[in-house]
């Protein structure tokens, strides 16, 4: 994938930030809002996302540009399931643009058993038929389906290996993690899910004090170290989910190595 990160300094103002990023940037309207919208325009060190912010002079406005695509890997298959690892910014489901239908398209005939937020990537499972669908929704339900991540937070996690139980929505939410790496300003995780609640990885994270690295939505304030700037999304990896197969009997591990952007990120903050 590519990756570009520019910076301005305004001379002229006060302007919106719309007609400054039209002036500078080669993209069209709908170009500018994306950028916008996916959290790549940076004023004076904070994530931006309003068009009509204003800019003055001496201000520095900061852009990322990444070029992200639709490719999927399929990483299983039988006669009951498929796994495919998602990319970043693709909706498991719910959308003609999401991964779901892009299967569907392909021919596979598939729907989603569980979803990832959009910027996140890895394993997810999709049901070939209702049955399938309800049995592998009856194992999230018990807990017998392991998830693995790995994330990228902020700061130097103290602890080797800690737990979080914190409710998210007035609803158990468990999370263990264990630190693989360290570097002064990010730490490099592994979490283990036990329970599936939204935002589950980034909520626990923050009420230890570490914001997952990309995070938009619940990291708040100015972004001092330049390099955590350049992430473009929220990272955050479904790397494994294993199961005991509720047809076959067999045991399933099912892996989805670290994308490209994710490897980057490990390269310049570790």
């Amino acid at each position: 994938m590519g990756l570009e990160f520019l910076s301005f300094f305004v001379e002229k103002g006060p302007l919106s930030l719309r007609d400054f990023l039209k002036c500078k940037l080669p993209l069209s309207g709908r170009g500018i809002k994306r950028v916008l919208d996916r959290g790549w325009v940076f004023l004076n060190e904070e994530r931006i996302f309003k068009a009509g912010a204003w800019v003055f002079p001496g201000d520095k406005v900061e852009v990322l540009l990444a070029d992200y695509g639709r490719d999927y890997e399929v990483l299983y298959k039988d006669d009951f399931l498929l796994a495919v690892s998602k990319p970043p910014f693709l909706l498991t489901n719910e959308s003609k643009d999401s991964l779901e239908a892009l299967l569907n398209e392909d021919g596979y005939r598939v729907r989603a058993i569980h979803r990832l937020d959009s910027e996140t990537s890895g394993v997810t499972l999709f049901a070939k038929g209702e049955e399938v669908f309800e049995a592998f929704k009856e194992l999230f339900k018990n807990r017998a389906i392991d998830k693995i991540y790995k994330v990228i937070a902020e700061g130097s996690v103290k602890e080797d290996l800690f737990k979080v139980d914190f409710p998210i929505e007035g609803r158990e939410a468990i999370t263990i993690f264990k630190v693989l790496k360290r570097a002064k300003i990010a730490t490099y995780l592994e979490a283990k899910l036990l329970t599936g609640r939204k935002h589950q990885i980034r909520i626990h994270l923050l009420k230890k004090g570490y914001p997952v690295v990309g995070d938009k939505l619940y990291r708040k304030g100015k972004i001092e170290e330049e390099a955590l700037r350049k992430v473009p999304r929220n990272m955050i990896h479904c790397e494994k989910i294993s199961f005991r197969h509720p047809f076959t009997g067999e045991y399933v591990q099912i892996v989805s190595p670290l994308p490209q952007d994710f490897v980057m990120t490990l390269k310049r903050l570790f």
